[in-house]
């Protein structure tokens, strides 16, 4: 127990320094972009004395320290805070379910490929994983829209509202969305679960277990399962930034108000105090998924210690 809180006390210290060291280069990127922060916002009509009077109250004409620190005083204030908060729990709910969706069903194709390697079905499902890998997630968001909410007239074309609607509406507009980032990240999750799979059918204690007479399914589910979970745990931590990316091009599509979108408009409306948050919490929820990814570590395999 001592070993675990020195590792999540060890590991806090460095999401702290990981997410300061975000924030000055978020910091540094948004003062390299080109033009006046005040001139955008006034206008290119604005007279110089409006100019002037937004850049002592931006403190845009202070020494870029001073500036760092203001700026991250504003990202601490309560306005901020909940502003943000409202805007990434859609993002969130979307990653949970997406995620959940995405690693039950890879286990399910990996292990069904595993079980039937060299197979029709094995062939036919690695070219479907191979095919949609190659496909960007706005495209499968499209044509999920185009053939579910177009053709057929099933399910909405936009993902859920910010207020005002029931559970039963909110479900059957998440159905879309979670199925974009499912079907975007099944296509990478299946083929590394089902060679984290095999990896493990070919291990010596699993041939024992055959050589006892169990069946196909049960060495697969008693044997191979748990040993194949450590590369899964690492693929699944390791993927939340490329599901973030997806998330921004879902969000887009499906006009869902949540991180990724929240991100564009915000520097296109060149609101810097809420696109820096917002990279903030982006970089917060990887940090503290690649920590929860090396606890779960020492569920699938005991003999992992924490020192």
């Amino acid at each position: 127990m001592n070993g675990l809180l020195r590792y999540l006390l060890g590991r806090a210290v460095q999401v702290v320094l990981t997410l300061l060291a975000v924030s000055l280069l978020t910091f540094i990127l948004l003062h390299t972009l080109p033009g006046s922060l005040p001139l955008e916002m006034l206008g290119r009509e604005a007279t110089p004395a409006r100019v002037r009077v937004l850049t002592r109250l931006l403190g845009v004409d202070l020494p870029l320290p001073l500036q760092y620190l203001r700026w991250i005083g504003l990202l601490l204030a309560p306005g901020e805070l909940r502003q943000v908060t409202a805007i990434a729990v859609p993002t969130l709910e979307l990653l949970a379910l997406g995620g959940g969706v995405a690693l039950m069903s890879s286990l399910s194709i990996a292990s069904l490929q595993a079980r039937l390697r060299g197979s029709l079905l094995d062939r036919a499902l690695g070219i479907a994983a191979y095919v949609l890998y190659t496909l960007p997630s706005f495209w499968v968001g499209l044509m999920l829209v185009w053939i579910f909410a177009d053709w057929f007239l099933l399910l909405p074309a936009t993902g859920p509202l910010p207020a005002g609607q029931s559970a039963a509406s909110w479900w059957l507009r998440m159905i879309l969305p979670v199925l974009t980032l499912a079907l975007a990240t099944i296509a990478s999750w299946s083929t590394l679960f089902r060679a984290a799979i095999e990896d493990a059918l070919r291990s010596d204690y699993v041939r024992t277990a055959r050589a006892k007479g169990l069946g196909e399914r049960e060495v697969l589910r008693r044997h191979a399962l748990r040993p194949a979970a450590l590369p899964v745990i690492t693929v699944v931590g390791m993927s939340l930034p490329t599901m973030f990316n997806n998330v921004v091009a879902i969000e887009i599509v499906f006009s869902m108000m949540g991180l990724g979108s929240g991100l564009v408009g915000a520097i296109s409306g060149l609101q810097f105090g809420v696109a820096g948050y917002l990279v903030l919490v982006i970089a917060a929820v990887t940090a503290v998924g690649s920590l929860i990814a090396d606890m779960l570590y020492a569920l699938a395999d005991p003999r992992i210690q924490f020192a």
